[in-house]
């Protein structure tokens, strides 16, 4: 009957192998047959010859408990977090700016993002696809620009990145987006009529790059909607900028109001594009995919 060797020798043995203790001589090959019950020490052992898988669970556990893990490396050292106010992560924010659900129509997609090429501001821009006949429309109804006066409008434009598609969609007119001032007229020859849009359609721009600054002052169209029949109907000639604000000043003192101001796209044909640097005046406004801010010109 082949003898047991106790755990004792044998987490002796181990222990030596793992270098925990002294050095051990390796003694000759001998077979089972010959070994006296009792008589095995851990020096007749050679060494590597007793695996893990050998051991009873017990000694398994006993020589796990002697083994030190060695320290790991520091790595190196992360880039901070958001900064806290409070206890809340103070993030980029659109302010007051987003879609005008109650002036969108269909299911146009209309969101910041980075890009495309690179924006004339930072790294983003307002992202438009609009299918025909929809209507997209992300704005501010909340801000006041140009002291809430359309006759206090001074300098207004923006950029867009526009297609080569979106050129061949509107098949030889203008198929761009536009910037709306919702507005109360008060117009003389319209006593009942408290709103209007005000919209400004820039010329198409080259495809597949950003346009220029597009000066809403000194090109294009504006027209006025609900205002049938009149010089600047939007529906008929339509005007320049300088002929709208006269129009607009014709009435009995009180000024055309600004009531909301937004960037638009539609009801016409199918778009896809972004636009950028948005200009009221003094005032600019950059459109990144983490928020909205504003500038000086």
């Amino acid at each position: 009957m082949r003898s047991r060797i106790s755990p004792g020798v044998i987490l002796g043995v181990i222990a030596v192998v793992l270098g925990l203790t002294g050095t051990a001589a390796a003694g000759s090959l001998i077979t089972s047959a010959k070994i006296k019950d009792g008589s095995i020490q851990g020096r007749d052992i050679r060494k590597g010859t007793i695996t893990a898988d050998k051991l009873s669970s017990s000694v398994r556990r006993q020589l796990a408990s002697k083994l030190v893990t060695p320290a790991s490396a520091k790595g190196e050292k992360g880039d901070p977090g958001p900064t806290l106010q409070g206890s809340a992560p103070v993030l980029p924010t659109a302010g007051n700016w987003g879609i005008v659900n109650r002036n969108t129509i269909g299911s146009p997609q209309i969101n910041l993002r980075s890009g495309p090429a690179t924006p004339p501001l930072g790294k983003g821009s307002l992202n438009f696809v609009v299918a025909t006949n929809e209507k997209a429309s992300f704005g501010n109804e909340a801000d006041t620009f140009a002291g809430g006066l359309v006759d206090n409008l001074t300098a207004v434009g923006f950029r867009v990145y526009t297609t080569g598609e979106n050129i061949a969609a509107g098949a030889g007119a203008p198929n761009m987006p536009g910037i709306t001032f919702e507005i109360d007229p008060n117009l003389s020859a319209f006593p009942a009529k408290n709103y209007s849009s005000l919209v400004f359609m820039p010329d198409n721009s080259p495809a597949n790059q950003w346009s220029p600054y597009i000066d809403a002052t000194t090109s294009g169209y504006w027209g006025l909607t609900g205002l049938p029949g009149t010089q600047c109907d939007i529906n008929g000639a339509r005007c320049s900028f300088a002929e709208v604000k006269q129009y607009l000043d014709d009435n009995d003192g009180a000024g055309a109001t600004i009531l909301t101001t937004a960037v638009t796209k539609g009801r016409d044909f199918a778009f896809q594009g972004a636009v950028d640097g948005l200009r009221i005046n003094n005032t600019v406004v950059d459109f990144e995919e983490s928020g909205v801010a504003t500038t000086a010109p």
